[in-house]
C-alpha cells in the first residue's frame, strides 16, 4: 500500500509540470471586427468580418455589433462559412436602425461537435451616409460548445473613418454691376475642397444661363481658390443678368448642392440714353373676394444712364387701377405696391399690367408693361 501511494505520488510528480505548462500555454478565444480600421467614403458600401480565433468546439455563437446612426446605415449580415464547416446551422440577425446596433446569432444542428479553429461567424454590409469616425463596437459576445458550456473569448472592437468628396462654389462677384454694352466685367470665383482628397475638375461661370467662361482647377484637400473670368458684354443686350458659377461634381461625390452659387447682385447692362422699364408685375393673391382689396407690387428700373422721374399707371385690363411716380438713378431699380380696390368691379378675371410712361429722348417703348395676372 505504502509502495503503491508511492507510485502514484511519483507518477503525480512526473505528470504534474506538463499540466502545469499546458495550462500556461492555453490560448484564448478571441473574437475580432476584421479589419480592424476600415475607410470609406461618402455614397459608398463596405463590410466587415466578426471572426474567432483559436477557438474548440464551437456548436453556437452571439454578438452585437454596435455603430454611429448619423454615419452609417447596416445594409445586410450574411453568416461566415467558419460554423458550417461542422454541419448544418441556422443562422438570423436583426437590425435596430434608431439606437445603432445589430444582433445576429447562429448554431450548429443536431448531434454533432462543435468546430475548432480560425474563421468568419458573419459579414456586416454598412452604408456610409456622412463623413466621419466611430467604432464598430463588438460586445456581449456568447461562444457555446457542443455541451452547452460557455467558452470564455476576448473581442476587439473595429474602427470607422468615412471620407468625403466634396468640392463647392463659395463666393461669386462680379464687378462693375452696372456696364455699357461692350463693357467688361471681371468676375472672380473662390472654390474650397471640402473633402478629403485632392481633386481636379472643371468651374464654369455662366451669365444667366449663358457659358462665358471654363477653367480647370487642381485643388488640394481642405483648400481654397480664387478663380478670375472675364465677360466681354460686347454681344449682350441690355438687360439684367444673374451671374453664376458651376463646379463639376468630382467622381464620388454626393453634396452636390453647394457646387453651383450665384452673385448677390446681379450685372445690367445700360441702354446708352434715356430707357425706363417695368420689369415685374406681381398681385399679393390670385383671387379675391368682389368689393375687397388687393396689393399689386409693380417693379420699375431705369436701363438709361441719365436719372429719370417718370410716372407708372397699372390697369386691370383698361382700367386704371392707380398712377404713381418715382425717380430712379441710372442703372437703379424700385418696387412699388399698387392697391386695387375692386369694389364696381365685375366677377371674372382680369390681366393686371403696368405702363411706365416714356421720358423725354425714349425711343426703346418695347417695356414698358408687364403682363402679371
Amino acid at each position: 500500500m505504502i509502495r503503491f501511494s508511492s507510485l502514484l505520488f511519483l507518477l503525480w510528480i512526473l505528470i504534474t509540470p506538463s499540466l502545469f505548462v499546458y495550462s500556461a500555454q492555453a490560448e484564448t478565444t478571441v473574437t475580432s471586427v476584421i479589419p480592424s480600421s476600415v475607410t470609406a467614403s461618402i455614397g459608398q458600401n463596405f463590410s466587415i468580418n466578426v471572426t474567432v480565433s483559436k477557438v474548440l468546439d464551437l456548436y453556437g455563437w452571439e454578438f452585437k455589433l454596435g455603430w454611429n446612426t448619423t454615419l452609417l446605415d447596416a445594409v445586410n449580415a450574411v453568416e461566415g462559412p467558419f460554423l458550417k464547416t461542422g454541419g448544418d446551422t441556422f443562422f438570423s440577425y436583426k437590425v435596430n436602425a434608431t439606437a445603432g446596433y445589430i444582433i445576429a446569432d447562429c448554431t450548429l444542428l443536431g448531434s454533432i461537435p462543435g468546430v475548432s479553429g480560425n474563421g468568419t461567424l458573419a459579414t456586416v454590409t454598412f452604408y456610409v451616409k456622412n463623413a466621419g469616425e466611430c467604432l464598430l463596437d463588438l460586445y456581449n459576445v456568447t461562444l457555446l460548445n457542443s455541451f452547452e458550456q460557455l467558452i470564455p473569448c476576448q473581442t476587439t472592437d473595429g474602427y470607422f473613418s468615412g471620407t468625403s468628396h466634396d468640392v463647392a462654389v463659395i463666393g461669386v462677384e462680379a464687378s462693375p454691376t452696372t456696364v455699357l454694352p461692350g463693357g467688361i466685367v471681371d468676375i472672380n470665383v473662390t472654390l474650397q475642397n471640402q473633402g478629403d482628397f485632392t481633386e481636379v475638375f472643371n468651374v464654369t461661370v455662366y451669365t444667366n444661363t449663358k457659358a462665358v467662361g471654363m477653367q480647370s482647377l487642381f485643388l488640394d484637400k481642405s483648400s481654397s481658390a480664387t478663380i478670375p473670368f472675364t465677360w466681354n458684354t460686347t454681344d449682350s443686350e441690355k438687360g439684367e443678368y444673374t451671374i453664376s458659377a458651376s463646379a463639376t461634381p468630382v467622381q464620388g461625390e454626393v453634396d452636390t448642392a453647394d457646387n453651383n452659387k450665384a452673385a448677390n447682385d446681379a450685372v445690367t447692362i445700360l441702354y446708352p440714353g434715356h430707357d425706363v422699364a417695368v420689369v415685374y408685375v406681381k398681385p399679393f393673391k390670385t383671387v379675391v373676394g368682389q368689393g375687397y382689396c388687393i396689393n399689386i407690387n409693380v417693379t420699375l428700373k431705369n436701363y438709361g444712364v441719365l436719372t429719370e422721374t417718370f410716372e407708372t399707371t397699372t390697369y386691370a385690363i383698361t382700367t386704371p387701377i392707380q398712377t404713381k411716380t418715382a425717380t430712379l438713378l441710372s442703372g437703379d431699380k424700385i418696387k412699388l405696391t399698387v392697391t386695387w380696390n375692386t369694389t364696381g368691379f365685375s366677377k371674372g378675371n382680369y390681366t393686371i399690367w403696368a405702363y411706365a410712361w416714356p421720358v423725354p429722348g425714349e425711343t426703346d417703348t418695347a417695356d414698358y408693361s408687364r403682363h402679371g395676372w
